[in-house]
């Protein structure tokens, strides 16, 4: 079935305003600004550690997403890192329930959410962790050769990610909806990218732009505005649009997945 982006935009945007949209949305929201200063405060920790002996100030600090260096956790790095261990599964989880809520499991029959448990964690939880490692560890390993360095390897490794998160889009899908193994979860995932993979491209590309436009906020609060309140009005309307570009990206590619499965759901 040839992919309707159309479709998929339209089913995105009446999820996000539907009952279900709208408690997703809530918990990304609540959630977002936890997960964010988890991983500022860890990156922060990674680079004091690795720029520990260099002489002179810090070349490179990290602050959390909002700009509020008040969020940070003044935590030990070892209790960092489990708290992100625990974000990152926890977000895992967070997309598995919006996936099910999104997706009418009237239409096929599903297994229940117990079943996938393990799936979840093993495939779920270790590519999200790979991607975690790629975008948040990996750059701040090369503190201590500069800022530019860093930022090097901040940009090779989101070329990395792109190409994984285009490659692996409906993995998440197919862990919520199939009944797979592990293996053939991944597969199947991949096979359904590879039959179709310019209009799903095109779709995440739209994403993209959107996520460009919803970021625009924050930027403009943290680098154009001298302070006051409006600083922090723009970084509260960054979360809020970051929340709801999360829950409408979701349901746009779980109808996108409904689609290339076709006559599966019928």
């Amino acid at each position: 079935m040839v992919l309707d982006v159309r479709r998929a935009l339209q089913v995105g945007f009446d999820d996000l305003t539907s009952t279900a949209g709208l408690n997703v949305f809530t918990v990304l929201l609540v959630f977002n600004v936890t997960y964010g200063t988890v991983v500022a405060s860890l990156r922060q920790g990674l680079l004091d550690v690795v720029q520990r002996g260099t002489p002179g100030p810090p070349e490179v600090v990290a602050g959390p997403p909002l700009g509020w260096d008040a969020l940070l956790f003044d935590l030990p790095l070892p209790l960092l890192v489990v708290l992100a261990v625990a974000s990152v599964l926890t977000s895992e989880v967070i997309r598995f329930w919006a996936i099910r809520l999104f997706a009418d499991l009237s239409i096929t029959p599903v297994p229940e959410r117990g079943e996938r448990l393990p799936v979840l964690l093993a495939v779920g939880g270790g590519f999200a962790f790979v991607l975690f490692g790629l975008r948040h560890v990996l750059p701040v390993l090369w503190a201590r050769q500069g800022f530019e360095a860093m930022t090097l390897v901040s940009q090779a490794t989101g070329v990395v990610v792109l190409v994984l998160l285009g490659v692996s889009v409906y993995l998440r899908q197919e862990i919520a909806l199939t009944d797979a193994d592990p293996g053939e979860t991944v597969r199947r995932s991949v096979r359904r990218f590879l039959a179709g993979p310019v209009p799903i491209l095109g779709l995440l590309a739209l994403l993209g732009l959107l996520g460009v436009l919803t970021g625009l906020p924050t930027v403009v609060a943290v680098n154009v505005i001298d302070g006051g309140p409006l600083v922090t009005a723009g970084r509260l309307l960054g979360v809020v649009l970051g929340a709801a570009l999360s829950t409408f990206s979701i349901a746009a590619i779980t109808d996108a997945y409904v689609q290339t499965r076709g006559g599966e759901f019928r």
